[in-house]
């Protein structure tokens, strides 16, 4: 499996794309915007996206997403809490910073121990509520890498002030999921770059010991 990160939009959101080398199938992790940059990245590699995975419903990381369902005909993924706020331009926030608002309606809906496969990809879904309701985190199956969204950063926290957003609920996702991932567990933020558990915890953020 290659993973390609290509940074997107004023808020330089991580679109990830994995592809299986063999059969060039592909899954497409949060296209925050810019789609044709996206476009031509699949295209130039011969790509066949199988499913666009949203980790949440912030515009940010959903701004793509319906260019790239109709122009390769995949479905997108997200947790089944996220459904109302990828439907409400006013929650996502598109309504407020974007020209185009966002109304997602995802085809398929997704809850904590789903895996969503693809060839040889498979990604075990990780429910970490906090930033949103039904904010995910994506594991490579048989491996030690996984993509936080915007749960978790190389250097902080995913923010909680913003509708949806619950420090509390952040707080236990950090404590009881977290903060039990190995020290070489490599994370795949939804900002910033690309760290370790051990790095991020030797930097003291809040709630992991």
């Amino acid at each position: 499996m290659k993973i390609q990160r290509i940074i997107v939009g004023i808020n330089e959101t991580n679109t990830y794309i994995l592809h299986d080398e063999n059969t060039m199938a592909a899954l497409i992790i949060d296209p925050g915007d810019e789609g044709k940059t996206i476009m031509r990245y699949i295209d130039r590699n011969s790509l066949n996206p199988m499913g666009i995975v949203l980790t949440h419903y912030h515009h940010d990381h959903t701004g793509a997403a319906e260019e790239l369902k109709n122009k390769y005909n995949c479905p997108i993924y997200a947790h089944k809490k996220e459904a109302k706020g990828l439907q409400d331009p006013e929650i996502n926030r598109s309504i407020s910073v974007r020209r185009k608002i966002i109304s997602i309606t995802p085809e398929k809906l997704v809850i904590e121990g789903d895996v969503i496969s693809i060839d040889e990809i498979a990604l075990e879904v990780i429910h970490t509520p906090g930033h949103t309701p039904g904010g995910i985190s994506l594991k490579v199956k048989g491996s030690n890498i996984v993509f936080t969204g915007d749960t978790i950063f190389s250097d902080d926290l995913g923010r909680t002030d913003l509708e949806g957003g619950s420090e509390e609920a952040l707080k236990k996702t950090i404590t009881n999921k977290v903060s039990r991932w190995s020290n070489d567990t490599v994370i795949y933020p939804g900002h910033g770059e690309i760290s370790t558990m051990a790095a991020v915890k030797g930097r003291n953020i809040q709630y992991l010991k």
